[in-house]
């Protein structure tokens, strides 16, 4: 807990605030323009056709936002050239472990203050049915799961590379193969770690070629992309602490 304490100190001036509050304001308005542009017979899926076009959204927003939260919490140390002197005062496996509760914590507060506002949306649009209390706590769930897989691995390359544009090149990458894996099959999806945004959708769609018409549906993830999840986030975590006690200070 001190050593939470003590991220939670160093990151006060990092303008972590504001990188969130960027986040929320590029998804609301994101998605308020695509709101402005459907009819009534697109809207009448409401809910469906929120939370469908939010983990499109996420898949596009949330890697480069992971990166650049992971990059902000780490780069202070190497700026000061301070891990020697962390390092003499507790172990370089505890000091990961601090820094990933703490993208923990701040990424839960970013997705529920976000789910808590496209609900309002949703409220606020008069969207038909009752509202999906637990299908967006789950899909607030999914999505800070997948963002934490991401951060792992954001995570152990701010720590390995002084220069974290190394990082923020790989968030950037990820932005890109995160919307561009929602037109490969599952399979496929399944060896890109940022498509895990789409692959894990709480919504699924049916287009109908010959009538032009779109359907939306409720699904659940499946089991084996479940288990897909927590093994990337093991292999990056792991992979990240090892290389991190192992650097050379």
């Amino acid at each position: 807990m001190k050593l939470l304490r003590l991220e939670c100190y160093k990151c006060r001036r990092r303008k972590i605030v504001l990188v969130c509050a960027a986040v929320l304001a590029v998804e609301l308005i994101w998605m308020g323009a695509f709101f402005t542009r459907q009819d009534a017979e697109d809207l009448k899926w409401g809910w469906m056709l929120l939370l469908y076009n939010l983990a499109m959204v996420d898949a596009i927003i949330l890697p480069l936002s992971v990166a650049t939260l992971a990059s902000r919490s780490c780069e202070l140390e190497h700026k000061g050239s301070t891990w020697k002197l962390l390092e003499t005062m507790v172990s370089p496996g505890r000091l990961y472990a601090a820094k990933l509760c703490w993208g923990a914590l701040v990424l839960a507060a970013l997705l529920v203050i976000r789910s808590g506002l496209f609900l309002a949306v949703g409220i606020m649009q008069g969207f038909q049915g009752e509202i999906p209390w637990g299908r967006f706590g789950l899909f607030t769930l999914i999505s800070w799961a997948v963002s934490m897989m991401v951060y792992s691995l954001q995570q152990g390359l701010s720590l390995r590379f002084a220069n974290q544009a190394a990082a923020l090149v790989c968030g950037i990458s990820g932005s890109f193969l995160g919307i561009l894996s929602m037109l490969f099959p599952p399979a496929l999806i399944r060896c890109v770690p940022w498509g895990y945004y789409g692959l894990m959708s709480l919504v699924g769609m049916d287009w109908n070629a010959v009538t032009r018409v779109t359907r939306f549906h409720w699904q659940w993830p499946q089991p084996t992309d479940v288990v897909l999840l927590f093994l990337w986030a093991a292999v990056f975590f792991m992979a990240g602490r090892t290389l991190f006690v192992r650097k050379e200070v």
